[in-house]
């Protein structure tokens, strides 16, 4: 059972209003958005909506919700950095961070700037992942420690508002959660939440057994119908795009299969928040070498106007949709 799913309504309203306070407000402005835990006196009407390219944080800053108004949604729950004294440091699972992908994430969003003239949706964790791993159920992700806890329920709680916003802005929400691997081939890995073996058979096969119901991409398909294996993996898929454009990926035309090598699926976050949890969001989790794409911050930005071109072509090509275009400088 989620934290959330045990909050009472008034709680859940609370949250919803009152969970984040501006970056640097003024302090009229900090006393509308953040009433004091006892306050009973402070006006729903009171807190100011905020606005695209305004940074939201949670309790303790370890959360950054960065606003946007556009369709797209990135999550980067691996790449903080921050170590605090208050959180004892996990004791089981992976506890290593994914370098520089919260670099990655503000370049991505950086990109989308410069191609659009709008801002991205922008979810990161700034704690190191020794101390809180928001890709994984709340037990094993703060590892039962109450302040850790209160920064995952935060972290997912951004995700869903962002969500929201697009979905009620645009009709829809796409959503990228953001990390990076060292496995021994320098590739992408994007996942659909299904693994290697659920992508192996054949196109025809794979259409048959109707995997992408539970695939991340579930609420697009329903929508789309068509063959569901050139959706993930055909022509004009985003591993088509990635691939025509350098930069090797699976699944894809050219690699439909991972194979027998390791390939991260897709975790928690995006099996919670995407495809069929969540009607009209549909997104993936995109896995990222090192080499050529996050190590130098020349790569990050490479790598990011690239990755802004593709996920425009494919969210173009399959929502009804158009992207605005900066205005000329």
């Amino acid at each position: 059972m989620h934290f959330f799913s045990r909050l009472p309504p008034l709680a859940l309203l609370a949250v919803a209003l009152f969970g984040f306070v501006p970056l640097a407000p003024t302090a009229s402005a900090l006393a509308a958005s953040a009433p004091s835990a006892t306050s009973t006196s402070a006006s729903p009407t009171a807190a100011p909506e905020p606005t695209a390219g305004q940074s939201l944080f949670g309790t303790d800053r370890y959360i950054e919700y960065r606003v946007g108004d556009l369709p797209l949604v990135i999550t980067s729950p691996h790449g903080g950095h921050l170590k605090p004294d208050s959180i004892k440091n996990r004791t089981s699972g992976t506890l290593g961070g994914d370098l520089n992908t919260q670099e990655l994430a503000f370049a991505l969003a950086d990109a989308f700037f410069a191609r659009t003239g709008h801002r991205l949706h922008l979810v990161a964790s700034h704690l190191q992942r020794a101390k809180l791993d928001p890709n994984r159920e709340i037990k094993e992700a703060a590892g039962g420690h109450p302040l850790a806890e209160r920064t995952w329920s935060e972290y997912h709680a951004a995700i869903e508002r962002a969500l929201a916003a697009a979905v009620a802005r645009h009709g829809f929400a796409f959503l990228v959660d953001l990390h990076g691997h060292a496995h021994p081939i320098d590739r992408l890995e994007l996942g659909y939440a299904l693994d290697a073996k659920q992508l192996q058979p054949p196109d025809a096969a794979f259409d048959a057994a109707g995997l992408i119901a539970v695939s991340t991409l579930s609420d697009l398909h329903a929508r789309l119908g068509g063959s569901a294996a050139q959706l993930l993996r055909g022509p004009g898929s985003l591993g088509d795009l990635f691939a025509a454009r350098g930069f090797r990926a699976t699944p894809s035309p050219r690699e439909p299969q991972p194979g027998a090598g390791p390939f991260f699926a897709g975790g928690y976050t995006v099996r919670r928040h995407a495809g069929g949890p969540t009607p009209k969001v549909d997104g993936l989790q995109i896995e990222c070498p090192r080499n050529g794409i996050r190590l130098t911050a020349a790569d990050r930005t490479r790598f990011a106007a690239i990755a802004a071109e593709v996920l425009t072509l494919f969210i173009e090509a399959h929502y009804p949709y158009r992207f605005p275009a900066a205005p000329p400088k």
